[in-house]
């Protein structure tokens, strides 16, 4: 429904709204816990509660693309004007906190990318992710940009590896070193397309998890590291080298029918075995290690 909006006061309200929506702060509660009530598994309702919180900062990623695109259009169909006099930088500076034209340069920039990102990852990336792809978005196009980085997300993700803003850096630098000096758009686009997935597909450079992270942490002393963690670590490292290739488009175009059908059946052989196992533990309960534990400290 359209809502006729007459004067200055009935804009003033519409631009007081809220951007998150209007239920997400009754839905959470406003006291803490104490450390006996937040013990164990999420319940379901605390599980709802950090979604939650995740939609927050989904928001706020969003909105900084939003913000781009916004300033774009403002500044495109010359809406800064106000009364006929006003300047651009006078808009920046009275709308927006005294906000740079460079500043508002480049989240026009990046906007288009993060939307792109956004769709093909299925939630909003960090601001820092989407600026270190520019670059690779620049030599090629926003939707192989947030393609190449999708790869790359989900190979990390896979690892339980944390992706930072200069491991993304680092391999568009390298990525982009084949078509530097092709003239051609198109050539230089399919050169840097195929160098990242040299890069990513055949080997993934991903950097070990922390030693806190299960699978790859230390053994306390007297203590043996479980070698199924470990086994488990390298299970979903080869998932993450099976997402990447199967995005290699070159690949694709050589494998046969018969080949693919050959790897389809090994694949799904593989998953049924996995999916049939069934992990032992030892069967003393949690409550009688923490009581043995706390005996030993006193």
């Amino acid at each position: 429904m359209v809502v006729a909006v007459e004067g200055t006061a009935s804009l003033d309200k519409l631009r007081d709204q809220p951007f998150t929506l209007a239920h997400w702060g009754s839905t959470l509660p406003d006291r803490d816990v104490t450390p006996e009530e937040a013990s164990g598994p999420l319940s379901d309702d605390e599980q709802l509660q950090l979604a939650e919180c995740h939609r927050a900062v989904d928001n706020a990623r969003s909105a900084q693309w939003l913000l781009g695109r916004a300033l774009e259009i403002v500044r495109r169909r010359r809406l800064y004007r106000g009364d006929g006099t006003r300047t651009w930088i006078q808009y920046l500076a009275t709308e927006h906190d005294g906000m740079d034209e460079r500043e508002a340069r480049r989240l026009q920039e990046e906007w288009r990318l993060a939307k792109a990102v956004q769709d093909a990852l299925g939630k909003p990336a960090p601001a820092s992710h989407v600026r270190a792809m520019i670059d690779y978005a620049d030599n090629t196009s926003d939707e192989q940009a947030a393609h190449a980085y999708v790869m790359l997300r989900t190979a990390f993700d896979t690892a339980r590896v944390r992706l930072a803003a200069h491991q993304i850096t680092a391999r568009v630098t390298k990525a982009l070193e084949p078509g530097a000096s092709e003239k051609d758009p198109n050539t230089r686009r399919q050169a840097v397309e195929v160098r990242w997935r040299e890069i990513h597909a055949p080997a993934l450079s991903i950097p070990a998890p922390s030693k806190s992270a299960e699978g790859n942490r230390s053994a306390a002393p007297g203590e043996a590291l479980d070698p199924l963690a470990a086994a488990v670590a390298a299970a979903e490292q080869a998932l993450g080298r099976v997402n990447g290739v199967l995005m290699d488009r070159s690949a694709t175009e050589r494998r046969s029918a018969a080949e693919a059908e050959h790897l389809q059946s090994r694949l799904r052989k593989v998953g049924r075995i996995l999916a049939k196992v069934n992990i032992p533990a030892d069967d003393i309960i949690d409550a009688e290690v923490i009581e043995d534990d706390d005996e030993a400290r006193s």
